[in-house]
């Protein structure tokens, strides 16, 4: 493996964001169905999330791309919540990349951006059935913490979510 992850400056790229999106809400609904019946509006969510792709963007937002050789591995999102806030999304990586450390490479990479960027407190949040994703976002330092405004999880579906932060 000759993972690099990049930092992308601009849409340039937006292909590939789009095609790790599909996948990971693909993953991420099947996941949500087996566990508690629901589903997302995928299409709405990836085609907003390309619409406001700026959000995620430099100066104030970070989206890194994990590859092997050319082949995508997997994908984080930050995006800026409030002046010293900011909310990590979309980690995802492909099942070929788990359990190899990737994950918490991009974790430690995303909230070392956060941190240069000048946030204070990060956010996330994540269905209650990911319990390995929990484990990365506990060793990273993150706790549980109460639901925020700024949440994208609609509120009939925030009961099977959690939401974790810390202080930078």
């Amino acid at each position: 493996m000759a993972l690099v992850i990049d930092r992308l400056a601009d849409r340039a790229r937006q292909g590939q964001v789009e095609s790790l999106e599909q996948e990971y809400f693909a993953w991420v609904n099947a996941e949500l169905g087996s566990e508690f019946g629901i589903a997302l509006d995928t299409a709405a969510i990836i085609g907003k999330d390309l619409d406001e792709l700026e959000i995620y963007l430099p100066p104030d937002g970070v989206v890194l791309l994990a590859q092997d050789d050319g082949d995508l591995a997997g994908m984080i999102f930050l995006t800026r919540l409030r002046s010293d806030t900011a909310q990590i999304r979309r980690m995802y990586v492909r099942p070929a990349y788990r359990r190899h450390g990737l994950a918490a490479d991009l974790f430690g990479q995303v909230v070392d951006l956060a941190r240069t960027i000048g946030y204070s407190r990060l956010l996330l949040e994540s269905p209650r059935s990911w319990a390995g994703a929990h484990a990365v976002y506990t060793r990273q330092g993150f706790t549980p913490v109460e639901s925020y405004p700024e949440s994208e999880v609609p509120p009939e579906l925030q009961q099977y979510w959690i939401h974790m932060g810390r202080d930078l």
